[in-house]
Order: C-alpha cells, then structure tokens, then sequence
C-alpha cells in the first residue's frame, strides 16, 4: 500500500495495489509514515475500504477538519470496544462511532442535547453494550475535560449493537429495541409476579429475543419439521405456548410476518423456564 495523505496522528489515507483508497487506523502512523512511500505497518488497527470516492473523501474532510485533542482521544475511545469485544463487530462501526462521537463534542460545545428516548431499553436489555458505552463517555470526559451525558453512552451502545448484525443498519437496531421491550411487557404482563428479571433463564430469554428479533427482521427464521418434540412442548407448557403465540400475533402485528413453528417452539421452551 502507498500512503497518499496523513490526516491525523493516527489515520492515513493509502491506496492498495489495485488503485482502491482506504483508511488505515493505528496509534501514532503518521510518525513512522510518509506521503507518497510505502506504507509501514507496525502499528496498523484497521484498513476501511469504503465504499465510493463520496465516502472516502467525507472521512478525509471530517478527520482533516476534527481538533487534534478530539482525534486522538476518540481514537482512544473506540480502542476500547475494539479490546473490549474483539472479532463480534462489524469494522465499519469504527468510522460510524468517530463521526457520531465528533458530532456530539461538537453538540456540546454549543450546549444542544438530544434526549436518548430508549435509553432505558437498551441499558436494561443491552447491558454489556451500554456499559462498554459508558466507559467510553467516561475516558472522554476525563480525556478532554467535557462532560458528555449518560444519553451518548446509550446511544454509542446502538452503534455498538447494531454493528454485531449480518447487515448494519441503525433504524432496523433501534425497532429491534422497542420490539425487545414490547416482547418483555408482554411476558410480563401475561404472568403477574412470576418474572425474576434478574434470573439466569431471563437473561438468555433477552438474549434469545435479541437473535429472534434479528432473525425476523433479517428474514432468517429458524425452521423444521420436528413436529413430535413441538405437541409434546405444547402439552407440557401450554401456559407458556399461550404466551408465545402472543408473541408470534405482536410481530404478525407490527410486521406483517408470520413466525415460523420452530421459531414458536424456543419461545416457549425460553418462556417455560422463566416462569419455573
């Protein structure tokens, strides 16, 4: 790879051997590096290809365009995730959450908060994303002596939880939320009392919800003919079949999508145990 311009301490811009122009991410590369020479590689994070001339040229001017104190911190920050869930998000994450991050300093400086209305939803299904949001918040306040809110802490864990899907898109991650908090409501309310929210079995019932979701949304449900196991769940738990038809009519409802059978069959096994 050839460095065709530095634009910061810690991002070049480079082009490979087939003529492509990318951005390549690693703590200090403008030192060991220089325009128009190979590119050394001793430090290298991440290489971005993006995805058209537009898009490389928007990440040069905004990086160009960022204070040096901001850039070198936030490149800090998102380090952060990297160590944090390493090889479970997407790499394109990295350049969504520097350029949200930048625009929230930038919010800052001029006093402008935009509520998070999910918040409570993903810090109560979404905990590791939005505690990994929150130590980010927290080293960038110290790191640069601002203090951004608990709401950007929820909504880096959005970029965080929408980067872990097959294809990244952030309106789809925030439906995803509400559906998880309308799916648990009606749980909830189907068995007054009997929900310990705080249980192993609820837990992976949220984490079932969150792949169930993805799958519905994605179009990938789950599917077989194992017809014996599914009569013989809905005879032993048909209280909690009940409740995951209730579940099935919701997405008929909000999505006009009918649930598979198999689909049917894990929410009322998950269901099953957390009412045990």
């Amino acid at each position: 790879m050839r460095v065709l311009k530095i634009l910061n301490n810690n991002y070049l811009l480079v082009e490979d051997e087939n003529g492509r122009e990318q951005i390549v991410m690693g703590k200090g590369l403008r030192f060991c590096n220089e325009a128009g020479k190979e590119l050394k590689g001793g430090n290298i994070q991440k290489v971005f290809l993006l995805k058209d001339k537009k898009a490389v040229r928007d990440w040069e001017q905004m990086l160009e365009n960022v204070p040096e104190s901001y850039a070198e911190a936030i490149h800090l920050a998102i380090s952060l995730a990297d160590e944090a869930m390493p090889g479970t998000i997407s790499e394109q994450v990295f350049i969504t959450l520097f350029d949200h991050l930048v625009f929230a300093l930038e919010r800052l400086e001029k006093h402008v908060v935009l509520q998070n209305r999910l918040l409570w939803e993903v810090r109560q299904f979404y905990q590791k994303e939005f505690s990994l949001g929150m130590k980010m918040i927290h080293y960038l306040n110290q790191k640069l002596g601002v203090e951004l809110p608990e709401e950007e802490a929820g909504n880096i864990a959005f970029h965080l939880v929408n980067a872990q899907t097959e294809n990244p898109d952030m309106e789809r991650t925030m439906l995803a939320v509400r559906m998880l908090k309308d799916i648990s409501n009606i749980v909830c309310f189907t068995f007054p009392g009997k929900i310990k929210t705080d249980s192993i079995h609820y837990s992976r019932f949220v984490t079932h919800i969150q792949f169930f979701l993805q799958r519905v949304l994605e179009h990938k449900m789950l599917s077989g003919n194992d017809l014996a196991i599914f009569e013989q769940i809905v005879v032993q738990s048909p209280e909690s079949y009940s409740c995951a038809n209730k579940i099935g009519n919701y997405i008929k409802g909000s999505l006009e999508v009918d649930i598979s059978r198999e689909e049917l069959l894990y929410l009322t096994i998950h269901i099953s145990r957390i009412i045990m």
